[in-house]
């Protein structure tokens, strides 16, 4: 139909150079009937799509105090050795979570070389969360899947017994820092995902 618009417009206008001024007068009646036809059937097929717009679920919302209330009580038995914090370059490239997951997300990372101390706490979308753990899993797979350098060792023991827990909506992984406490880790982990 629109491309029959434009073609029936060029068909007028050369009709109206070739007629009589009353021919003229017609075609451009014609021409104008058909454009406001065409503009109203385009109002038509606009509107449906409004509709179905506004008929999506609205989007989830961030619970942030939940996930900075969790990061602090790890953090408290898991300190972060000179902390920087995740941003979604870093969740999306260092952690490799697909981002379309997550709700919102909170954690530190140590920026220490002779360390390995994360906390990362993520709010994932309804449905997701097994899909949040299992990249968290495959992230924790990627660190120790090369222990050929004998100065990282203690690093990569760290990194195998990293936590990775599912709580509702909520996921988190923890890597202790060097020298630090599983057990006190696990104890953390149990109340601060209890929302």
């Amino acid at each position: 139909m629109k491309k029959l618009i434009p073609f029936v417009l060029c068909a007028a206008m050369l009709l109206a150079g070739c007629g009589n001024t009353a021919d003229t007068e017609a075609t451009s009646s014609e021409a104008a009937s058909v454009a406001s036809e065409s503009a109203a059937t385009s109002e038509e097929t606009t509107e449906p799509a409004a509709d179905s717009t506004a008929s999506e679920a609205p989007a989830e919302e961030a619970q942030t105090a939940n996930l900075e209330s969790a990061v602090a009580a790890l953090e408290e038995v898991n300190p972060i050795a000179n902390p920087r914090a995740l941003d979604d370059f870093s969740v999306e490239n260092e952690l490799m979570l697909t981002m379309d997951n997550l709700v919102a997300y909170k954690g530190d990372v140590t920026n220490d070389q002779a360390d390995c101390g994360l906390v990362f706490v993520a709010q994932a979308k309804d449905g997701k969360a097994a899909d949040v753990e299992a990249e968290l899993q495959a992230y924790k797979d990627s660190l120790t899947a090369n222990d050929m350098y004998a100065e990282f060792a203690d690093k990569i023991a760290m990194a195998q017994d990293a936590r990775i827990v599912t709580s509702g909506n909520y996921v988190a992984i923890v890597i202790a820092s060097v020298g630090g406490d599983y057990g006190a880790i696990d104890a953390a982990l149990e109340t601060a995902l209890a929302f």
